[in-house]
């Protein structure tokens, strides 16, 4: 029986690796995307341990095949993601750069383990949100022209890894299968209370229904000449109903579907910029903003329509849809370790 501990998110966090990756000839250019030498080797070493889990996943999970991070989606949604009118002039930059602008998009909703597992057992969720027809010169020019921007979110303020150092130390644990060993150690002695700390949020969280959850960039972005980190949150106003059996393997799906079948959703996309005068880390992810010396501001709105969520097209959409969050255009970037690692990771991958 597999224990509810903090190891098993690791890959659902930060989705970087899946279990096609190889550690080979073609991951010797990682230092090119701006990682130094010891970073490029934590990446590396990430990976190669990332091979095993999902080899792991794979036999557990069974076919078809399932993305190793976030491998069971509650649900694929259509939605209309519109700036505000009165964003702010700092953050006219990328998809935000004109006032009122509207994109088509898709939103996935899922479960953060890298097993499928019922929806009432605590697990981290996510949102990742795609956005349709956007213009301007693609970031990272390996991916090529798409017309998309992605971004991804879970329901947790902050990771359970500083860096991309400490993530590569956890995973040679996780692909043992020892998944509190590095957090907590008697030989060798060692002991990481606020990355555990963290990690027990992580996997501890229960919701009723995905479009009631508030979720989290994690990791920090660059947005023009701000340092920005963003939260999705429903509108205010909105109001859920009780879950009606969640006892149900899929009850978060059926309660998405259901709400959706009556009547629409609303998100509030928000940043949280970076002052002086906080403790505000780019290379700590562990660390959470404070939100009372920089208050989230909302910059778009994120409208999802009453629509019919059933039939086998649309679920087969879903397991195919991809993110990534450097497939994104003009001024907006991942910053830290962490989200340099994400873009190395993604294109050996």
């Amino acid at each position: 029986m597999r224990r509810s501990v903090p190891g098993r998110f690791l890959l659902s966090a930060l989705v970087v690796a899946s279990a096609s990756a190889q550690v080979s000839d073609g991951d010797s250019r990682l230092e090119d995307f701006g990682l130094s030498v010891p970073e490029a080797d934590a990446v590396r070493s990430a990976m190669a341990s990332a091979r095993q889990i999902s080899q792991r996943a794979e036999a557990i999970n069974g076919p078809p095949f399932r993305r190793d991070a976030h491998a069971k989606a509650t649900g694929c949604v259509r939605a209309l993601f519109e700036v505000n009118g009165d964003i702010a002039a700092r953050y006219r930059y990328s998809v935000f750069s004109t006032p009122a602008k509207s994109y088509r998009a898709w939103i996935r909703f899922s479960n953060g383990d890298m097993l499928v597992q019922p929806d009432k057992k605590p697990d981290a969720r996510g949102m990742a949100i795609k956005l349709m027809g956007v213009e301007g010169t693609p970031i990272a020019e390996e991916l090529g022209s798409s017309g998309t921007q992605d971004f991804i979110a879970t329901n947790t303020k902050a990771f359970f890894n500083r860096n991309i150092f400490d993530y590569a130390d956890d995973m040679t644990y996780l692909a043992r299968l020892e998944r509190t060993r590095w957090f907590i150690s008697l030989v060798p002695p060692r002991i990481h209370p606020r990355q555990f700390y963290r990690a027990v949020q992580t996997v501890s969280s229960t919701i009723d229904n995905p479009l009631q959850a508030q979720y989290y960039s994690m990791l920090p972005y660059r947005l023009g000449s701000s340092v920005v980190k963003f939260s999705i949150r429903s509108c205010p106003g909105m109001t859920f109903k009780p879950a009606k059996d969640k006892s149900a393997v899929d009850f978060l799906t059926h309660e998405l579907a259901d709400t959706l079948s009556e009547e629409g959703a609303c998100f509030d996309f928000m940043v949280q910029p970076q002052v002086s005068g906080s403790y505000m880390p780019i290379d700590d992810a562990t660390v959470v903003w404070s939100e009372e010396a920089s208050p989230f501001q909302p910059i778009a709105r994120i409208t999802i329509p009453p629509q019919d969520l059933s039939g086998e097209p649309q679920r087969e959409f879903c397991e195919n849809l991809s993110m990534n969050p450097w497939r994104a255009v003009g001024a907006w970037e991942p910053l830290g370790s962490l989200g340099i690692a994400r873009r190395a990771v993604y294109h050996a991958v």
